[in-house]
């Protein structure tokens, strides 16, 4: 069997044939551009992204010689939000998950809100990022758009409709909108009425494996594709990677180490965290299982920003090498000794998605003394992106959501000090996939699981190959007392973040 499997990121399109017995086939890659009109918007115009992504299907049924699939399969990112009119005409852009021009009416949100009662009902803790808080927003500050929609959706519900005509979005992608009733799996109509809003604006909800409609012959035609196929909804971008490594089995957590980073693990039930803090989401995937864990935005982006900013020596050397200058950063931070010579770095350089400090955080570096170097600084971001993992780690453990290994992919991945960071701090083995996409396998499997019942869609994992393995090591003594000290620090601090 053979699927066209994409995956709309932030930042990138990526799409690729999954072929069961061949293996990945015509991988391709674009970027999306991102709009920023004004001050703290973060846009995707609705008409570019379909071109690209449109392009990006044609790049890969061109060079993979792939035209003849049993089926497309998409998986996107999650908390965009598009206002269309009664003919489907986009009022907006699509507000992505960077667009900060919600945080200014959130206290107000939750005037009107009870965040713990929201939090119980939908999962999804009390932050900006959501479609809930994007739509407040858009009420106070864009009535004029409001009084005109008619429909909202996401950017992967977008792109259906311009490929099938149905206006629906899957349940998967609808749990982190803070719209859906995490335990009815529903639409939690109250909500949008609670704030002012009809809530007849929602799409059709259809469960991931389900078969959404058939890309008509002249689209098929323009994609490279030889007959028409079949279209299946798919999941959000997170659980498609928990899917392809395998994350749905027992005591296994996943996570994903690109710009921002997760740790989730699978439930048969919704289970939310027991403390008022609500330091973790629960998100749905699909066939009655849930992932609760945490999306955190400090990942891979702290190391964006030192290469950008700290590392222009390394770009050069990398380019005159042929290297990434990642390499040369880790070959530099492996040289300064865990705990970073004492040094504690806070990531949130772009805010967090704890609700207790993270909507206004921002990042620090503690403890610089005259001696450090460079090597430090960078170990140290490293370091910060593991203690704020582990955060995520003590909550679900807490919560008896126990795991014994974690199964990471994306480019962080790829460094064997990260990874080694990370096993010593989780305290677990940690499994490197990086040779494959996990989002555009674990997409794949969603739909041969939809157009092949018989399917298994947790045996596959038997057939999964990592690329390496980090084992906690004595240096994990070090870390749990950083660790300690990250947590004292941020306490100190926390309460100045919403003073920014």
């Amino acid at each position: 069997m053979r699927i066209l499997a994409v995956d709309i990121g932030t930042s990138t399109v990526k799409s690729a044939v999954v072929d069961f017995e061949e293996g990945l086939r015509g991988f391709t890659s674009n970027e999306v551009p991102l709009q920023r009109p004004v001050p703290e918007a973060a846009e995707h115009e609705p008409n570019i992204l379909v071109e690209i992504l449109k392009g990006t299907i044609k790049e890969t049924t061109r060079k993979g010689d792939t035209g003849e699939v049993d089926g497309v399969v998409f998986s996107g990112y999650l908390f965009g939000l598009i206002a269309l009119d009664g003919q489907n005409k986009p009022l907006t852009n699509i507000f992505t998950w960077l667009d900060r021009r919600p945080t200014n009416y959130l206290s107000r949100l939750y005037q009107v809100l009870d965040p713990l009662d929201v939090y119980r009902r939908t999962g999804c803790p009390p932050l900006y990022i959501y479609q809930l808080a994007k739509l407040f927003w858009l009420k106070h500050d864009k009535e004029t758009i409001i009084s005109k929609t008619k429909t909202i959706l996401d950017a992967k519900g977008y792109v259906l409709l311009q490929l099938v005509g149905e206006k629906v979005m899957d349940k998967s992608s609808a749990s982190g909108s803070q719209l859906l009733n995490t335990h009815l799996l529903d639409w939690d109509y109250d909500l949008l009425q609670e704030i002012g809003i009809e809530s007849d604006i929602l799409p059709g909800l259809v469960e991931p494996d389900t078969v959404v409609g058939e890309l008509p012959v002249s689209t098929a035609k323009e994609l490279g594709l030889k007959s028409q196929v079949p279209v299946i909804a798919g999941v959000f971008d997170g659980a498609a990677v928990s899917v392809g490594l395998g994350g749905l089995g027992q005591e296994i957590a996943t996570s994903h180490l690109s710009t921002s980073t997760m740790l989730r693990v699978a439930s048969a039930e919704p289970i939310i965290d027991k403390s008022p803090q609500m330091r973790f989401q629960t998100y749905y995937c699909l066939k009655r299982m849930w992932l609760p864990g945490g999306a955190v935005n400090s990942g891979g982006i702290v190391l964006r920003w030192f290469r950008d900013n700290l590392g222009s020596l390394e770009k050069m050397l990398a380019q005159d090498l042929g290297i990434s200058a990642y390499e040369l950063l880790d070959r530099e931070a492996s040289l300064s000794p865990p705990g970073a010579s004492g040094i504690i770095f806070l990531p949130y350089i772009s805010g967090e998605r704890f609700p207790t400090f993270g909507n206004n955080s921002s990042g620090v570096i503690f403890g610089l003394r005259e001696w450090h170097t460079k090597r430090d600084i960078l170990r140290a971001f490293m370091e910060g992106v593991a203690y704020n993992l582990n955060l995520v780690n003590e909550a679900l453990r807490e919560n008896n959501l126990n795991f014994r290994e974690v199964r990471i992919t994306g480019g962080g991945a790829r460094s064997q000090l990260w990874l080694q960071i990370l096993a010593d701090v989780l305290n677990v083995p940690v499994k490197a996939f990086t040779r494959g996409d996990a989002a555009l396998l674990g997409s794949a499997l969603v739909a041969r699981a939809t157009l092949d019942p018989g399917f298994n869609l947790t045996g596959f994992e038997r057939s999964l190959v990592f690329d390496s393995i980090a084992i906690p090591s004595q240096s994990r003594y070090a870390y749990e007392r950083q660790y300690e000290k990250f947590k004292k620090v941020l306490s100190c601090l926390a309460p100045l973040f919403s003073e920014n």
